[in-house]
């Protein structure tokens, strides 16, 4: 049986560029937010992995993996709870990691709008459960997941597939 990673198409070169200038965004005001406002706080590292875990992504991510994915041989690990890209704590895909594991470690910050309050999730291993966060020290994710969902729609109607669908970071075992 063929993997469903394996099946996915590749994204069109304009929904692939608007994920990279998505994802360099990301990345500077990750790596702004952790050198301005935490350089002394953040543990995060090579091999600290304890937010590495055996997720799903969606279609696009997934499309997109698999194409950083050709050349990599995956170990398998006994771990089912740990993220399949891993080897020996480091992510093998590192460059081309999902927009969830580019935030991991920094404080984000999602806008309830029912309740009018601000929603903070941030790693217990560099924040305390009372570490007192202002409004600019926080990451907010909203407006990014907005237009990553909105490209991975246009990639899914390209492409015939659903994109509501998630795709199970185990298949990549099956991907070789």
């Amino acid at each position: 049986m063929t993997s469903p990673i394996k099946r996915l198409p590749a994204p069109a070169q304009h929904i692939r560029e608007a994920y990279r200038q998505l994802v360099a965004e990301i990345d500077e005001l990750a790596r702004e937010l952790a050198t301005t406002r935490f350089p002394n706080v953040l543990q995060c590292r090579p091999g600290c992995d304890e937010c590495c875990m055996c997720f799903s992504v969606l279609p696009l991510e997934a499309a997109i993996l698999a194409e950083a994915m050709k050349d990599v041989q995956l170990p398998k690990h006994g771990n089912t709870e740990k993220c399949v890209l891993l080897s020996g704590g480091l992510c093998q895909v590192y460059t081309a990691r999902p927009i969830i594991c580019r935030t991991q470690g920094l404080p984000l910050g999602y806008v309830d709008e029912f309740a009018g309050t601000i929603e903070v999730s941030a790693c217990p291993l560099n924040f305390t459960d009372d570490y007192s966060f202002g409004e600019d020290d926080l990451l907010y994710m909203d407006d990014f997941n907005r237009r990553f969902v909105k490209l991975n729609h246009e990639y899914c109607r390209c492409v015939g597939l659903d994109p509501g669908g998630r795709i199970p970071l185990a298949g990549f075992y099956q991907n070789k």
